[in-house]
């Protein structure tokens, strides 16, 4: 996976981390206090680092014991390495095939990554493996309209096979064993909040 400038510089900019702070996160925690959840104190991954402002924004709201986080790009890394955060530890890595120990996580989380991916199934996948029995995932996502409008017009390097439906999404971690517990709508119908359990054993 790979970025464009366009997409460096609207990951990378003050309205990304506001859009992200008081938009997304505000519903990540919405959803995770409904959904009876408290990550405080956990193992929790942060899937993609980006510029490194999701891991300053998890560690402030849960104090967790360890945050890991990775990214493909070197050059995203080396930014979220000026992010002074306290108990994240980041590494070069593809989501597809982390290389980290299974169920190793009490709850990920995802900044719409999957629709980015060559094949989300893969990466999704590979998140299932590295949660924990009775863990969570929560994550947001476009669904395959809004993916192409952002390639076609923004010019974004979403691949075409990184598209979905919300059914075909929802029927894929159920498929991996995940139980749905809740969904939000992220400012438009075309972008959905999801929380998902792994099932004890």
């Amino acid at each position: 996976m790979e970025l464009n400038r366009i997409e460096m510089l609207s990951m990378n900019n003050p309205l990304r981390k506001g859009l992200l702070k008081h938009l997304e996160f505000s519903i990540f925690k919405k959803l995770l206090f409904q959904s009876g959840i408290d990550p405080r104190g956990q193992t929790l991954l942060d899937l993609a680092s980006g510029s490194g402002y999701s891991n300053l924004l998890i560690e402030q709201a849960y104090q967790p014991k360890q945050l890991v986080t990775f990214d493909v790009m070197p050059e995203q890394i080396r930014l979220a390495a000026k992010v002074p955060t306290q108990v994240t530890h980041r590494f070069l890595g593809d989501i597809t095939a982390l290389g980290l120990q299974s169920e190793a996580f009490d709850g990920i989380f995802g900044f719409g990554i999957l629709h980015h991916l060559e094949d989300w199934r893969a990466g999704m996948a590979e998140v299932v493996r590295v949660l924990k029995p009775g863990g969570f995932l929560i994550l947001e996502e476009p669904n395959g309209k809004s993916a192409e409008f952002f390639r076609r017009f923004a010019r974004y390097q979403i691949p075409k096979t990184g598209h979905f439906t919300f059914d075909e999404l929802e029927s894929q971690f159920e498929q991996a064993g995940l139980i749905q517990r809740s969904w939000a709508k992220v400012l438009l119908p075309c972008f959905r909040a999801y929380v998902f359990i792994k099932p004890l054993n």
